[in-house]
């Protein structure tokens, strides 16, 4: 028999909007986050076929793998892991709409091997966390990059430019970084879509006169990076570049910093380090 997932679907969407809204303090609330989630339970339930993997617990797992990134109203409070959180939403609603306890206990597993790096993770946990870096990539992640940017205020900028090396460097290693043979195979087909596209970007604001970026292949502790940033700053002044690798809340993060000494510009952007598994 059929699980219907409609009310605890309904419960949940309320909740992340409600703590989306009351941490953002806008009127009205964004579906940015929730349809992350819905992107992701579907993209599991996609890989969860091909690898064998329970397609609901795929998608309850992939709906809930976000639900505490903004519990409370906030984000990151006292350094407590955002997944911890998304279990405790998945205990609470499921109190108010149950589900089967193996499942439950099967997804709360997952969305907690994400963030403590099991050497051994379930076959949930490869699905899920393949279906949510997915997300990120091909047309549809290029599109939903620029909406959240749109979202957060920003436009086509000095500094939206500078941060597309983290979108050129996790497309670079996609493939590499996840952990189902279904998953790699949509990664080696979607990545080159992506830095396709970035690059034909660079190249009409080039043309257009509007910034003169360029894209620079580095090596940073073995690591190919591909670094995006002016030839010079605004000022003409040379820009010196660094490159340090400090431990996150979630992950170890790499610090990119472009600077001028002339007239003090500054650039930095940090992103979490690609784990290369293959």
């Amino acid at each position: 028999m059929q699980t219907d997932l409609t009310p605890l679907e309904d419960a949940l969407r309320e909740r992340m909007q409600s703590e989306e809204r009351q941490y953002t303090r806008e009127s009205r609330g964004s579906d940015s986050l929730w349809d992350h989630s819905v992107r992701v339970a579907i993209l599991a339930e996609r890989l969860g076929r091909d690898e064998g993997v329970d397609a609901l617990a795929c998608r309850i797992a992939g709906l809930f793998h976000d639900a505490g990134k903004f519990a409370g109203g906030r984000y990151h409070e006292a350094d407590r892991p955002e997944e911890e959180r998304s279990v405790d939403a998945l205990n609470d609603l499921v109190e108010l709409h149950p589900l089967p306890t193996e499942q439950v206990d099967q997804v709360a597993d997952s969305i907690r091997q994400l963030y403590r790096d099991d050497p051994d993770p379930t076959p949930l946990t490869c699905v899920l966390f393949d279906a949510d870096n997915l997300d990120k990539l091909g047309p549809l992640g290029i599109a939903n990059y620029f909406v959240k940017t749109g979202l957060r205020g920003r436009g086509v900028s000095r500094s939206l430019l500078f941060r597309l090396t983290v979108e050129l460097t996790y497309a670079r290693h996609a493939s590499r970084c996840l952990l189902t043979e279904s998953g790699r195979a949509l990664a080696e087909k979607r990545a080159p879509e992506t830095i396709r596209f970035l690059h034909d970007f660079l190249d009409t604001v080039r043309e257009d006169g509007l910034y003169d970026f360029q894209i620079e292949t580095v090596v940073f502790d073995k690591l190919e990076l591909d670094v995006v940033s002016p030839k010079a700053c605004d000022c003409g002044a040379p820009l010196s570049r660094r490159i340090w690798e400090v431990p996150g809340i979630k992950c170890s993060e790499i610090h990119l910093e472009h600077a001028c000494a002339q007239c003090d510009a500054r650039n930095e952007i940090r992103f979490c380090r690609p784990r290369l598994i293959t």
